[in-house]
């Protein structure tokens, strides 16, 4: 089973915290609000803990079926 990561953007704060601790999946936009560059370079661990670390909650873990992952 596989998860998958987003983000609500309406909820993003920008901390970067995401952007700092995985660079090589999130990345500021334009209006310097988290976004996924390439979340396939995480693994089920590594979106749980981002989603963990998030201080304004804005990423969402959901599994194969929708499911949101509680974080």
């Amino acid at each position: 089973m596989g998860y998958c990561i987003s983000i609500n953007i309406d909820d993003c704060m920008s901390s970067g915290k995401c952007v700092a601790d995985f660079p090589q999946a999130f990345e500021f936009d334009d209006d310097e609000l988290a976004s996924l560059a390439n979340p396939s370079a995480l693994s089920d661990d590594d979106m749980i803990r981002a989603a963990l670390n998030c201080p304004s909650r804005a990423l969402v873990v959901t599994d194969d079926d929708g499911e949101v992952i509680p974080t």
